[in-house]
């Protein structure tokens, strides 16, 4: 199936849904019908049905959001909506103020604005004539058309309290409602009836009027074409909506062409039609056009991500409940709800050796399994899943980059496959500020964050660019996309670059940062060698003998043995931490550095500790190939997956107290070199 298909599909299948307003998570969500699109009101005029002025009033904007009419793009000139539009247009006496408003506008302008001011009525009632003459017995419609002939807007916004005159009676042009110019204020409307089922009072919310219109609008249609999306012959698409990823996407067309003048060399094609929409290259139909486009706003709104110049949805083709596979592991079972990454910033002061306030309720990756295990239940043979993302280059330009079906039970699969191959040790913070642990994957965003992010006033951030996306990110989901959907290997590059920022622990202030930046490397190096056919495990094995795995082991150690004999709100950095990134590059040389300088602290600890950890040692050089510990050769990625299981194993050993001062055990220390 195409993307056009599955969004036609996903229209028709939710059609009984458009122009009802439902509340999806704390939101207003409408599917938006077929010739309507979605503008902000400033103000609602309430009238009865014989088209007598009642009230007026100004509109907050939590609820200026208004469904109208909206059958072509209005790009530039005079074109009037049908039904709702601005004072300019719908007011007959605007124009007996229309100079006074305009006194501050240079008069080169005033006089082309004036000019188009006196055609806007006009061009709005004849539009609205002629959908009352198609369709008479429509109450709503023949009471807003007989409320507009009386061109009293004004005058009656006046005495509403509305619009405010000056001492002279007149209006200002510095007056403003909601921040909106008074001639550019929208204007929606609202029909008192005695008769509650005759019609729906907020005129944007009938669906017998939507219905009326979308009929009037395809009557009028002069030509038919074939549709090359859908191969069927229909009204032709002059223009395509807007809107798509969000009310502020204003100008992004997801299908667009030149304009009929300035464009690019097109051959021996003809240039568009401006009245039909014709094209020799390609034709759109109006319908499919309007299905595709509302289709995708509406389920971008209901269940997309869009953030920082990302656009991605996926959807059931019965759209029921699925997890999301960008997800982190407990937002694709729904154990906890969405975190700000920055609530951490503040929460440094958890981050010692040994946490205390934690949570009791570890997740792990068997009960993610078990509620994996969950959304397969409802499923059957027939259900698919769709995954589509969007992005623009321009302001102007909206694109497709990527768009997969597959089989809902492969889509489980796929993200089981993800889950298990790079899961491990993960930490958040809850709602109540609590730390809590899992064993899992942390959401694309997070790894991106932890792969390319920088400390920034106390936060883990992405840097953005002057468009306000972050590239990374983009880039993140781009490049992660196809080892989740499709099984392909990670990236080697995306590797190295987390191996390389979590082999810095002393570039960062935050112990919780340098956390999701170790685990994050740890998941990713995990991944790495499971698609290389080799597996390891969260836990320690005491048995690896593989070169970088145990020299990993042993800066734990080192780091343990330091950090035993710190007082109990030392944070110093230890020798360990600070020879990380050389011990990556010439392990042999560094860790006898390491080694040597964390040989007084090992001093300090009481005889039993000492010995353990010297014991410790041996086992673990012991495991040593021949040849592998006197190697040149820089360490990979699997060193943190040592040192991380070390550091997890020595965690909660509490029976390490310094058993000397610090000036005895480095006097100690000295004689036992002599000697």
């Amino acid at each position: 199936m195409s993307w056009v298909a599955a969004l036609r599909d996903l229209y028709d299948r939710n059609a009984w849904r458009a122009g009802e307003v439902e509340i999806w998570n704390g939101k207003p969500l409408v599917l938006i019908p077929l010739g309507y699109d979605t503008m902000k009101a400033q103000i609602e005029i309430t009238i009865n049905k014989d088209g007598d002025f009642l009230n007026a009033r100004t509109l907050d904007k939590s609820e200026s959001e208004t469904i109208v009419p909206y059958p072509d793009r209005r790009t530039s000139g005079v074109k009037a909506l049908p039904l709702c539009d601005s004072l300019e247009y719908i007011a007959g006496d605007f124009i007996d103020c229309a100079d006074r408003l305009l006194d501050d506008v240079p008069e080169k302008k005033r006089a082309r604005t004036l000019s188009d001011i006196k055609k806007c009525y006009p061009s709005y009632i004849s539009g609205l004539k002629a959908w009352q003459e198609f369709d008479p017995n429509n109450v709503q419609v023949a009471a807003v058309f007989r409320y507009v002939t009386k061109q009293s807007v004004i005058a009656d916004l006046k005495s509403a309290g509305i619009l405010i005159s000056d001492e002279r009676g007149m209006l200002t042009g510095k007056q403003k409602i909601q921040g909106v110019e008074i001639r550019k204020a929208f204007v929606r409307f609202r029909i008192y009836t005695s008769d509650a089922s005759q019609c729906e009072t907020a005129v944007w919310l009938n669906k017998n009027l939507q219905r009326s219109f979308f009929d009037y609008y395809l009557s009028t249609a002069k030509n038919r074409d074939l549709c090359y999306m859908t191969g069927d012959l229909e009204l032709c698409a002059k223009t395509n909506p807007v809107k798509i990823r969000g009310t502020w996407d204003v100008k992004a067309s997801l299908i667009s062409s030149d304009d009929k003048t300035n464009f690019t060399y097109r051959g021996r094609f003809k240039t568009k039609d401006e009245d039909s929409g014709y094209n020799e290259a390609m034709s759109v139909g109006y319908e499919t056009s309007q299905k595709i486009h509302n289709a995708l706003k509406w389920i971008i709104r209901r269940q997309g991500y869009t953030r920082d110049g990302v656009c991605i949805v996926t959807w059931e083709s019965d759209l029921k409940p699925l997890p999301q596979f960008y997800g982190s592991s407990p937002e694709i079972i729904g154990t906890i709800s969405e975190q700000d990454e920055n609530d951490a910033a503040s929460k440094d002061e958890l981050f010692g050796e040994e946490e205390e306030n934690t949570d009791t309720g570890y997740m792990t990756a068997a009960e993610f399994n078990m509620a994996l295990d969950g959304y397969s239940e409802g499923l059957n043979n027939t259900s698919r899943m769709f995954v589509l993302a969007l992005d623009s280059i321009s302001p102007g330009r909206l694109a497709l980059t990527y768009f997969k079906e597959l089989s809902s039970s492969r889509y489980l699969n796929r993200i089981r496959s993800w889950q298990e191959s790079c899961c491990w040790r993960q930490e958040y913070f809850d709602q109540e500020k609590k730390l809590c642990h899992y064993e899992g994957v942390g959401s694309i965003h997070e790894i991106a964050v932890g792969v390319y992010g920088t400390e920034q006033n106390k936060r883990l951030t992405l840097r953005k660019n002057s468009d306000g996306k972050v590239p990374m990110l983009t880039a993140a989901f781009d490049r992660l996309k196809p080892c989740i959907l499709d099984g392909s290997p990670i990236p080697s590059d995306i590797v190295q670059a987390a191996v390389v920022k979590a082999s810095k622990p002393v570039s960062y202030e935050s112990g919780f940062h340098y956390l999701r930046v170790l685990h994050t490397a740890c998941a990713l190096t995990k991944k790495y060698y499971w698609d290389k056919g080799v597996k390891y495990d969260m836990k320690l094995d005491e048995n690896c003998s593989e070169r970088s795995y145990l020299f990993g082991r042993l800066l734990a150690v080192a780091e343990k043995i330091e950090r035993s004999t710190y007082k109990k709100d030392e944070t110093r950095t230890t020798n360990a931490e600070r020879y990380m990134p050389q011990l990556s590059r010439t392990p042999l040389r560094t860790w006898e550095i390491i080694r040597r300088n964390t040989q007084p602290y090992l001093n300090q600890l009481t005889p039993a500790s000492r010995e353990y950890y010297k014991n410790l040692y041996g086992t673990i050089c012991n495991l040593f190939e021949a040849g592998a510990y006197d190697s040149k050769a820089a360490l990979d990625g699997r060193y943190l997956l040592g040192y991380d299981c070390q550091r997890e194993a020595l965690k909660y050993r509490k029976n390490d107290a310094a058993n000397m001062d610090p000036d005895t055990a480095a006097a100690d220390s000295i004689n036992k070199e002599e000697n």
